[in-house]
């Protein structure tokens, strides 16, 4: 309408250089991203959050704030995608709760409901700012289902410190999301 003001859209800026950085990574890991996102613990009944679909919403996530992936170890780009890979779950799973429903979504077994899933990416993000090494231990374990061996591998620290870190990291999200007396 006229002489109503325009609600503000963000302008990204990206510049063909990260995107090319962008790209080249992507296509090269591309396999071994969408074998990780293959491996999410989530409601598998959601079709537009099928492997493929996620690792492409976190290549655009990406491409919108594209990180500096050419400083970064292999292990280290991996972790920039399960991140983002995380957040849109998080996302997804909070727009799905917030929709009013005639009846309760029944559990799926693939995967955990979508109040915990929201939980415990809320808990990560402070994790995140506390211990940052555990909270990857717990999104490469937890989120992308990885074993101790293959969580060892990716991050670069041997089994006994994942093993360590992870323990450490359980507990704390046990205090963190579940409720004093349980």
């Amino acid at each position: 309408m006229p002489g109503q003001p325009q609600p503000q859209v963000e302008r990204v800026v990206v510049t063909e250089e990260q995107r090319r950085a962008l790209d080249e990574v992507f296509c090269r890991l591309y396999d071994k991203i969408r074998r990780l996102a293959a491996r999410v613990r989530w409601n598998s009944s959601n079709p537009t959050l099928n492997p493929t679909a996620l690792v492409h919403e976190a290549y655009l996530k990406l491409l919108k704030h594209p990180p500096d992936l050419a400083s970064k170890s292999y292990e280290e780009v991996i972790g920039v995608f399960s991140n983002a890979m995380h957040q849109i779950l998080i996302d997804a799973g909070r727009r799905k709760s917030s929709r009013k429903r005639a009846f309760a979504d029944p559990p799926d077994s693939a995967g955990l409901p979508i109040e915990e899933v929201i939980a415990i990416g809320t808990a990560l993000q402070e994790l995140d700012r506390d211990a940052p090494r555990q909270a990857q231990i717990v999104r490469c374990r937890f989120l992308l289902g990885l074993t101790v061996e293959e969580t060892s591998a990716a991050m670069g620290l041997s089994k006994r410190a994942i093993e360590r870190d992870w323990r450490c990291a359980k507990a704390w999200l046990a205090r963190k999301i579940l409720p004093a007396g349980d």
